[in-house]
């Protein structure tokens, strides 16, 4: 096997090394083939002149062709190797400080030579007149003058060197004005003498700059310009990086000197009115607004956003006949649209549209200003955000809330594709007091106006909320809109889903809803984090400057998602969608082969009545009561309340009536429990704040048990005379907080007398406690389970690593503490179900073991895929284990297995209908280009600038064309993955249905 081999000598230039590749014999424990011999590999195509149109990835070797042939197991460590090389590497650099050749010019061979450019790869020594000349078309290089003890930086402007405008390079102009101008390149800040022409007819000053590709700041004799390269060069940097303007230019002024001894010209201002101009001239030019008749002023609502190809386009990539296809087809012409907002966005008051209009008035992705505050003015004050009747959510909350102090915008709301994660066409916009209803609804409805189907999923976090009233307010106070014209779906991201009520998770749920794929709605929070780096520099600019930053920076995103789509975005998904659904349809077969046919014939029925119609009962939803502790509260206080109408009941205390007696006490134990596990956390290394705080809890919650035992004694007496023999007992060691004897009942029923009503309560608080902490514990449990699933799937990295393996450690420690709490209400619920002879709660809540603390989905070993038997945790619901509850667990357990199979079973459909999309796409841009290519001559456009919209046209269709090739190229395998295997679409039926 070859191997590689460095050897290293000293010769008269210093270290030198050498590298041979030798045949080593395999190691013995290597199994050696002995068949025939394997023919010798043909080198010749190495040695040709083309070496280049046969890169294989590994350019740095394409010079030494054996070097590529070497295994990755056998390559050195360069970085360990280059250590011994420092001194050498230093020596090498300072040789460079000083010259080592003749003094006199390597042009010219006559002048003295004192000057070297550090921008070439000649750092030979030139005359300034050879200098010159060589850079009459590299104007804004770099040189060094010896001094005769060393080089000493500065400028060509400073040995005469002029730049002409105007004139064909090297061309002088008779009738030239010079001027002293100021300009920005990539390697710094230049001061040059600029010439401009002022033959007769002159050419405008600011045209003259254009075209020797310098962007002028201004218009009327400009004095300071940007190359083009500058300007690209921080666009894409800003759209990598998020690089601030401030810094780039902070880095320009380094470039230039890096001493702080020089004093440069100041033209930040400038550069940033630059920059701005040179985004929206590209934004137009790409758009082909240049090649229009009516030119910028021509341009429409949401024209220069960079379009989603795989999402439905009517007119663009859509069958023309797409209306009229079978119903059971038009879900797949669905667009799906995720709401969102953000409230790092933000702006500070520190400027106004007068002072710092914007450029893009709506042409991309915000929303066009005027219209949408005169919207505002007019509806804000007639919608009014609706209370919340789900959970708490922030977006509610936020509604009413101001972004502070100084804020004119508190964040960014917007309505995007939801599939594909890009920005769609005026559906951004600023928030100015929070997540209102009548922000939202214009982004979305502004969305809706550009180029929707009929057919729109929503998904929105508080769409159980928002979604609510919508219809009312489009057709009753919004202006006429397409609201009314399609029919919408309402979904929640899946993320977002758990923090809504039960109704909601299984009503709005992603997972259980028909014809959306495995769409996860997510697509908004993750282009937020994509834009939130620029959060700290757009909240300092004016209002038209940061939309137009935004608006830039949207469409780059929008364009590096779709330069993926081919060798990334599709490959990846429907590889892992065909292998997913071949998993999830088998594994729906096998549970439903193990079920009663009777049963999974009703659950058919039951799911498809649910799938067309909404408010027909859902099949995901538990119907069976919960036992809960506040409603054994409330029903304790139900009987309490009819007690006090009896006359001979006795009024002990006016406050705490005896079951809130019994519920405070297993309030204070529940602290109990839970200080003493946040005391075992701190550890050795906790901080003096940390400690304080437990002690502080600890303080507080003596408090309320020496306040609810002086109660207590009132009603139990007895527990008086056992706390205090317990405490003699115990000597002058005080009790802790954490450990300290409640006298629960259940604690002293062996030991002093209690009336047995205060067991009966007991009993049946702690049985309701035993329920709500198996709600706990299967809840810890789905949620490991998506951590771990999460790790999987989207975690690299140690560091993220260690992360994402700390906050699964914290699930688990959750579940063992709720397993101990569990197991300690168990205890006290024998000791009282025996005293009070209760019988048949122990088949309800069994013992919980290590063994039972395990997924819905988990197998027994000696069990077949689909053959589930689930811990017993899954099965209760509070009533009849054997009978209603069993059945009601295996129900929605086969609801959610036929769901998992059918969206992998769309999820392909909708690839492949998305990657149809995505041709159609390009192939309609390219006939566009096309078309604007072969279009007739604007009038009053010179000869010159037509074959160069000409030129550009043919360019982007060519663009367009390459794209969809190299779709068809990478996509040419995943036709026949979607339409094979399990799951895949057989004749008109595409979801498996087994009854």
């Amino acid at each position: 096997m070859p191997q590689r081999h460095t050897s290293y000598e000293i010769t008269s230039h210093g270290l030198s090394a050498r590298r041979t590749v030798l045949d080593v014999p395999a190691a013995p424990s290597e199994k050696i083939h002995t068949t025939e011999p394997e023919p010798e590999p043909d080198f010749s195509a190495l040695w040709t002149n083309n070496i280049g149109d046969h890169a294989t990835g590994n350019e740095e070797n394409a010079e030494f062709p054996f070097e590529s042939m070497i295994p990755e197991e056998v390559e050195d460590h360069p970085l360990l190797e280059w250590r011994d090389q420092i001194d050498l590497y230093i020596q090498e650099v300072l040789r460079q400080e000083s010259h080592t050749g003749s003094l006199h010019c390597t042009g010219c061979l006559g002048l003295e030579a004192k000057y070297r450019c550090i921008d070439c790869l000649d750092l030979r020594l030139f005359c300034a007149r050879c200098l010159l000349q060589s850079h009459t078309t590299l104007p804004f290089h770099w040189i060094q003058e010896w001094t005769g003890l060393y080089y000493r930086r500065t400028s060509l402007g400073t040995i005469g060197l002029t730049i002409q405008v105007g004139h064909v390079t090297g061309e002088a102009c008779i009738n030239s004005i010079p001027v002293k101008c100021v300009i920005l390149h990539t390697n710094g800040i230049h001061e040059v003498i600029v010439k401009y022409c002022d033959c007769m007819p002159s050419i405008p000053r600011n045209i003259q700059l254009l075209r020797a590709r310098l962007f002028p700041a201004t218009i009327v004799y400009p004095k300071t310009a940007a190359t083009f390269q500058l300007l690209e060069h921080f666009q894409l940097l800003s759209f990598m990086s998020k690089v601030s303007a401030f810094e780039f230019y902070q880095t320009l002024a380094r470039l230039t000197c890096n001493t702080g001894l020089l004093t440069l010209p100041d033209r930040y201002v400038p550069f940033m009115r630059m920059v701005r101009e040179w985004r929206h001239i590209r934004m137009l030019k790409r758009v082909g607004r240049g090649h229009a008749a009516t030119g910028v002023k021509g341009t429409s609502e949401g024209e220069c956003a960079v379009l989603c190809p795989a999402c439905p386009l009517p007119g663009i990539n859509l069958p023309l006949n797409w209306r009229s296809e079978p119903p059971d087809r038009q879900w797949l012409y669905a667009l799906f649209v995720g709401i969102d907002a953000n409230f790092r966005l933000k702006r500070l008051k520190n400027s106004s549209d007068a002072v710092d209009p914007g450029l893009n008035h709506g042409y991309a992705y915000y929303v066009e200003d005027t219209k949408f505050k005169a919207y505002l003015n007019k509806f804000g004050s007639r919608v009014e955000d609706d209370i919340s009747t789900c959970n708490n959510h922030d977006a509610i909350k936020s509604a009413a809330i101001r972004g502070g102090k100084g804020v004119d915008a508190s964040g960014v709301g917007k309505a995007e594709c939801a599939r594909h994660d890009m920005k769609r066409p005026i559906s951004i916009g600023d928030l100015q007091k929070g997540e209102r209803y009548v922000n939202m609804d214009y982004f979305f409805l502004s969305s809706l106006s550009h180029n929707a189907p009929d057919k729109v999923i929503i998904s929105y976090d508080i769409i159980c909320q928002w979604g609510k009233n919508l219809r009312k307010r489009c057709l009753e106070i919004y202006p006429p809109n397409r609201f009314p014209e399609i029919s919408p779906s309402y979904l929640i991201p899946k993320f977002h889903l758990a923090a809504h009520r039960p109704e909601c998770q299984v009503n709005f749920s992603f997972n259980f809803s028909k014809s959306v794929g495995r769409t996860d709605g997510e697509a908004p929070e993750r282009g937020w984090a994509a834009i939130n780096a620029i959060a700290a520099s757009t909240k300092e600019m004016g209002p038209g400057s940061r939309r137009d930053t935004l608006d830039d920076h949207f469409g780059d995103y929008n364009w590096r998602k779709i330069v993926t789509l081919a060798a990334y975005t599709f490959v990846r998904k429907v590889k892992d969608a065909t292998k997913k659904r071949a998993e999830h349809v088998l594994t729906f077969e096998a549970f439903d082969q193990a079920l009663a046919l009777t049963d999974t014939v009703n659950w058919t029925h039951d799911i498809q009545a649910w799938e067309c119609d909404r408010t027909k009962p859902n099949p995901f939803a538990a119907k069976l009561p919960k036992i809960t502790e506040n409603a054994i509260r409330l029903e304790l206080a139900q009987e309490e309340e009819a007690s006090l109408h009896e006359t001979f009941t006795e009024h002990i205390h006016d406050d705490v009536s005896p079951s809130r007696l019994i519920a405070q006490g297993l309030e204070l134990e529940d602290h109990q429990r839970t200080i003493r596990i946040d005391a075992r956390a701190l550890g050795l290394h906790s901080t003096d704040l940390q400690r304080a705080k437990v002690i502080e809890r600890g303080n507080r919650l003596y408090r309320k048990i020496e306040a609810w035992c002086s109660i207590q004694a009132l009603y139990i007496p007895s527990v008086a005379l056992l706390r205090a023999r317990d405490e003699h007992a115990g000597g002058d060691e005080p009790s802790s907080t954490f450990t300290s004897n409640l006298y629960l009942p259940s604690a002293i029923v062996n030991k002093v007398p209690c009336d047995h009503k205060f067991l009966d309560y007991e009993y049946r608080l702690r049985f309701a406690q035993a329920h709500a902490t198996l709600d706990e514990i299967r809840y810890a449990i789905i949620l490991r389970s998506q951590m771990y699933k999460s790790k999987d799937q989207l975690i690299r990295g140690q560091r993220m690593n260690t992360r994402s393996l700390a906050l699964i450690d914290k699930a688990t420690r959750r579940i063992k503490n709720a397993q101990n709490k569990y197991k300690e209400i168990r205890s006290a619920l024998t000791i009282l179900g025996a005293v009070l002879g209760k019988v048949g709660w122990e088949e309800e809540l069994q013992e919980l073991t290590d063994r039972d603390i395990r997924g819905i989905t988990s197998l027994e070993d000696d069990r077949s895929e689909g053959s589930r038997v689930m811990s017993w945790i899954w099965l209760i619901s509070g009533s009849n284990i054997e009978g209603e509850g069993k059945q009601e667990a295996l129900r929605i357990e086969w609801c959610k297995s036929r769901a998992r199979a059918h969206r992998f079973q769309e999820e392909c459909l909708l690839l492949q209908e998305e990657m149809r999309r995505v041709l159609a796409f390009y192939e309609n841009r390219e006939r566009h280009w096309a078309t604007i290519a072969s279009a007739s001559p604007l009038p009053h456009v010179d000869d010159a600038t037509q074959a160069g919209m000409r030129a550009y046209a043919h360019r982007q269709a060519a663009l367009q064309r390459s794209l969809a090739t190299t779709c068809r190229v990478a996509w040419a395998d995943l036709p026949n993955l979607i339409m094979t295997g399990p799951g895949a679409p057989v004749g008109n039926q595409y979801l498996i249905e087994l009854h």
